[in-house]
């Protein structure tokens, strides 16, 4: 590899950034239950959701979303301050 190719690859790397990326997915699942009232409804639902009697998968997903962000680079000495790469 040249001088030049060394020099090219190493500025193209130094140009490169650090990103962390979420991802969130969404799942959706309707279901019926019987109930004196729309706040009784869903403690009903969210109690059987908590004993694993709804399962959501990915029968259930209807959206994704990427959202990133930088990734800072702490200071020595100065804590969580950082300056964005």
């Amino acid at each position: 590899m040249s001088l030049t190719d060394k020099l090219k690859a190493a500025s193209e790397k130094a140009a490169l950034r650090e990103f962390e990326v979420t991802i969130t997915e969404t799942l959706k699942m309707k279901v019926t239950v019987e109930a004196k009232d729309r706040l009784e409804a869903e403690q009903i639902v969210s109690d059987k959701w908590r004993d694993s009697e709804y399962i959501l998968d990915a029968d259930d997903f209807i959206d994704v979303e990427f959202e990133a962000a930088a990734v800072k680079l702490e200071r020595a000495g100065k804590g969580k301050e950082g300056i964005e790469l």
